[in-house]
């Protein structure tokens, strides 16, 4: 018998399948948002437990309040009362030699309830955040010189809040911090615990590295970010493509931006451009359904803390999709994990997790940079559209998805020979979020993906999965056969994506070819529940 190449099997796969895409009609399971009435359930569950539960910390109290009052519940709520009694009640002095958790914590909560009622209460809370911050530029135990990316992340986000109600903090402080943080982020692109510091010539290995931190890195990173004016909305770090130079389907809608910012900083815009493509990098690498259930002691802190970071990456990418996939695996996790009470249990105390797990599930940071955008109204000061299902966030607006005109121009770009434009548009998944094509153009599309070169595949199959139509699933089940991985990994995302099936079927990022054909018969079995009557190899 002659030896056949390791690539036999996957072109006489490939070469089956090419005569296997006959379709019928069955609409897919639809994912969660977090107007979804699944969601809207737990949140509900949530809410009645905190209003049995509570807890003794002046930041607990605080946390709870915040999350009851970003589900639209009235002051007069019982929980948020006590949480202003706190707040009012704390001498500054405990504040000082708390927690820092609790000092942002009450920033947080106060500006969120009234931050021109309660002024005075938030400065002074303020004044002792700032005074609490570390040489290094850092915040941390006050028993140690080292700082901390878990208690920094609190001081950022409470700089943000402060800046909203016209109480900015300091250029210098924010300086401080965002040097300590570009300054003790791990090569990799993460986060440690608590940093080892350097002096900034070379990155130096962190430790107790972790998906947690590395949210808490990126999310403060892109506050601070925001608030010296260095990162502005829709200035995208992935595609560094003159604007001219691209079809109009991958142009950012030009908008001026309504957030504050301050003058006068002296942090290096390249260096914080260079950290937040190096945290991009990682969590594309490292993000999983796998990652998010070894956070066993704070899943919820964890996750709250990856919905601040991704809401802030969509502000400044421009790309806000509906139905992220982080978003539904870690609705996944917490609807697994709802305890009967209706709270969610961690080390962190059980009333803290809930609030944690609802502020996750409400999309809060999101809502929350809506509103200081103007929320119900364009930039341009227009009002809404009456089909809200249209409406996506680009270059820091909101604006109506209007189908492409220059579609050809796209597909030429991908038909024809290797560019470096077609390098860059590789690097930025979220490039082709808006696409749209006629059935010539989806045709198209579908003879690169069988015949364009690698970098043109991978475009290709992310273009036809955007499309969101099992009319394509028989060429995103052939490009599972491709040989080069990176076309495979893009077609196994079209396939969670389409199928809003998002934790797909485990094909892992460094696959061999016993995993990949595992998960190609998972998906031919879900295909097929969907349309019996496809002719699929068996």
């Amino acid at each position: 018998m002659l030896q056949q190449s390791p690539l036999f099997w996957p072109a006489m796969l490939r070469a089956l399948l090419l005569v296997s895409m006959i379709f019928g009609g069955i609409q897919p399971v639809y994912a969660v948002t977090r107007e979804s009435p699944e969601v809207r359930k737990l949140v509900e569950e949530g809410k009645k437990y905190l209003e049995q539960h509570t807890d003794e910390r002046l930041g607990g109290k605080c946390l709870i309040a915040f999350a009851l009052l970003k589900d639209r519940e009235l002051p007069t709520h019982p929980r948020i009362q006590q949480a202003l009694e706190a707040c009012q009640n704390t001498p500054s002095s405990e504040v000082r030699s708390g927690d820092v958790y609790s000092n942002g914590l009450a920033i947080i909560f106060l500006t969120e309830l009234d931050g021109s009622k309660h002024k005075d209460l938030i400065s002074r809370y303020a004044g002792t955040m700032a005074s609490r911050q570390k040489k290094n530029g850092a915040w941390g135990y006050e028993s140690t010189s080292f700082g901390d990316t878990s208690q920094t992340q609190y001081a950022a986000l409470s700089a943000w809040k402060l800046m909203q109600v016209g109480l900015p903090p300091r250029v210098a402080v924010l300086d401080g911090c965002t040097n300590w943080l570009l300054r003790t982020q791990d090569p990799s692109g993460t986060w440690g615990y608590q940093g080892n510091d350097t002096d900034g010539s070379a990155l130096v290995k962190q430790s107790r590295t972790s998906l947690s931190m590395m949210a808490a890195g990126m999310g403060s990173t892109m506050i601070l970010g925001n608030l010296l004016g260095i990162l502005t909305p829709g200035s995208t770090t992935t595609v560094q493509i003159p604007q001219e130079q691209l079809p109009s389907v991958l142009r950012r809608a030009k908008t001026k931006s309504q957030m504050r910012t301050l003058s006068g900083s002296g942090v290096d815009p390249q260096q914080m451009h260079a950290a937040i493509l190096r945290g991009q990098a990682w969590y594309d690498k490292n993000f999983s359904a796998r990652l998010i259930k070894e956070t066993s002691e704070y899943p919820c802190y964890l996750l709250y803390s990856l919905e601040r970071y991704k809401s802030f990456e969509e502000l400044w990418t421009g790309s806000a999709p509906e139905e992220p996939e982080w978003y539904q695996l870690g609705y996944e996790y917490l609807k697994e994990r709802q305890l009967e009470h209706g709270g969610w249990h961690s080390r962190s105390g059980d009333a803290c997790a809930t609030a944690f797990a609802m502020l996750f599930l409400m999309r809060s940071t999101q809502v929350g940079i809506k509103a200081s955008l103007g929320e119900g109204t364009l930039i341009g000061g227009r009002g809404l559209s009456k089909d809200l299902s249209r409406m996506r966030i680009q270059g820091g607006r909101l604006v109506t998805k209007h189908k492409p005109t220059e579609t050809d121009q796209l597909l030429a770009m991908l038909e024809g020979p290797q560019s470096e434009e077609l390098d860059e548009l590789l690097r930025d998944p979220a490039a082709l979020a808006d696409v749209d094509v006629d059935t010539d153009g989806a045709r198209r599309l579908q003879q690169v993906v069988k015949s364009g070169t690698p970098e043109a595949r991978v475009l290709a199959v992310r273009a036809l999965a955007r499309l969101r139509n099992l009319d394509h699933v028989g060429t995103l089940l052939y490009a599972m056969t491709d040989p080069d991985k990176r076309v495979v990994r893009a077609a196994r995302d079209g396939l969670c994506f389409v199928s809003r099936h998002f934790s797909g079927f485990g094909l892992p990022l460094d696959f061999n070819d016993t995993q990949r054909f595992n998960a190609l018969d998972k998906w031919k079995a879900w295909y097929r529940q969907l349309r019996p009557n496809a002719i699929i190899m068996p």
